[in-house]
């Protein structure tokens, strides 16, 4: 028989699964990376991946301002 305890840790972490690596799938696609790369670390590492696809994300826009900025549109 399996605790009560184990059998909710182990629903929770089921969920979390089902939730997280979904969204950083799809933050990652909004950005031009692969879905199912992202969607792949979403399974191993579930709530820090979005993190890590956030981070990802802005630092790529902030270095697209930044690209912006040194080259601006000739008029």
């Amino acid at each position: 028989m399996i605790p009560v305890f184990l059998l909710r840790l182990l629903l929770i972490f089921g969920v979390s699964l089902l939730v997280f690596a979904p969204i950083t799938g799809y933050i990652a696609y909004n950005y031009g990376r692969s879905f199912w790369r992202w969607f792949a670390l979403g399974l191993l590492l579930p709530f820090f991946s979005v993190f890590i696809a956030l981070f990802v994300a802005m630092r790529e826009r902030s270095a697209e301002d930044q690209a912006g900025r040194q080259n601006p549109p000739r008029r």
